[in-house]
């Protein structure tokens, strides 16, 4: 794998966590704490810290080569604070940054990561750089369609792009010139 890809899903994740930086800048507070029950369990803000720790995870441990996703701290000033959720970003964007000059995309990392109740320790399964890249992207765009559909729920505008695979707007781009 060429250096040119691991740019590419380094860019990936960093367009990724702008549209976080662009949600939280246009959201009010109330929006972003407010869980809308009985439709929703979690508010935008769970949503968002949820993907941030995964990031975190991913940051921490990436020296190590041993990616372990559930040992998340959970902050849960995350999920309250907007000033301090766009900080956090800042940083990883800057991480993300560093990480393009000195990983290779096929660079081997192991996950642990807890499958079942059967196995409480985790197993260890074997990963690269440009797989976990691949997968926090897409974790992330997975929480960022539900929390579209919750702001589109209580009437908050949405960008069409936010919470969809990059992908599927391909694909719809695809079928928009060909029709």
């Amino acid at each position: 794998m060429s250096d040119t890809h691991l740019n590419s899903l380094v860019d990936s994740n960093i367009s990724t966590l702008n549209a976080a930086s662009g949600l939280l800048e246009a959201l009010p507070v109330d929006q972003f704490t407010r869980v809308q029950q009985p439709y929703f369990e979690s508010s935008l803000g769970k949503h968002l810290r949820h993907v941030l720790d995964h990031y975190l995870c991913f940051q921490r441990d990436y020296d190590s080569g041993l990616i372990d996703y559930d040992q998340r701290n959970r902050d849960c000033q995350l999920e309250t604070d907007k000033d301090y959720a766009l900080g956090v970003i800042s940083q990883l964007r800057l991480f993300f940054l560093e990480l393009k000059a000195r990983a290779k995309v096929d660079q081997p990392l192991k996950v642990l990561m807890c499958n079942d109740v059967a196995t409480p320790n985790g197993e260890i399964t074997q990963s690269s750089l440009g797989r976990e890249l691949q997968f926090m992207q897409g974790h992330s765009v997975h929480h960022y369609a539900l929390m579209a559909a919750m702001m589109r729920f209580s009437g908050h505008p949405v960008n069409d792009h936010f919470g969809v695979a990059p992908s599927t707007i391909v694909h719809k781009k695809t079928v928009k010139e060909t029709a």
